[in-house]
């Protein structure tokens, strides 16, 4: 068995070469990865949109209405000064242990459900006032949320003590109720 040995004698050429050739093939990554951008850059400008377009409304209306004679005539009855007026019989003559009361109606005539606030009940004068005073109560509705078109009713109490003093013979007093419809 022989075994050779070659020198290999590298000269300035074979350097120069090599060079060349190194700096060529990062020349060409360097352009592959400027070609990979611009095909990026490109395929980024063929895009296509999705577009919505609808409209929008408001509730057509919000109103509560009231009525005092069992459902037969609905007011709007937005203002005190527009309150559906409570029968003057209904409360009429009261006397002692006096228990009288009231069917008030509420109606949703909203194109929407309301939520109905709780009622809200103010009275005035002597009847109401003084050391033993007649009391007037609402009772709530029996749902707070009331349906498009639906109806509710609320009661309206009046009630004076069992042993109500003379003094009270005669004596007046206003009442206000306020309900509150809400969407």
């Amino acid at each position: 068995m022989t075994t050779s040995t070659t020198d290999v004698v590298v000269t300035d050429q074979d350097r120069d070469k090599r060079r060349r050739r190194a700096a060529i093939a990062r020349f060409g990554l360097a352009g592959v990865a400027v070609l990979g951008v611009g095909a990026a850059a490109t395929s980024a400008a063929w895009t296509d949109d999705a577009w919505f377009a609808g409209s929008a409304s408001a509730v057509e209306k919000v109103e509560l209405q009231a009525s005092v004679d069992g459902g037969n005539t609905w007011y709007d009855a937005d203002t005190t000064g527009e309150a559906v007026q409570i029968p003057a019989d209904a409360f009429a003559n009261l006397n002692q242990g006096a228990d009288e009361t009231i069917a008030l109606q509420l109606k949703n005539v909203s194109s929407v459900p309301l939520t109905l606030g709780r009622g809200v009940l103010t009275t005035d004068g002597a009847l109401f006032a003084g050391s033993a005073p007649a009391t007037a109560t609402i009772h709530d509705p029996s749902s707070f949320e009331l349906a498009a078109g639906a109806t509710d009713t609320v009661m309206l109490q009046v009630t004076t003590p069992d042993d109500w003093p003379a003094e009270y013979q005669g004596a007046q007093g206003t009442m206000t109720v306020q309900f509150t419809g809400e969407s």
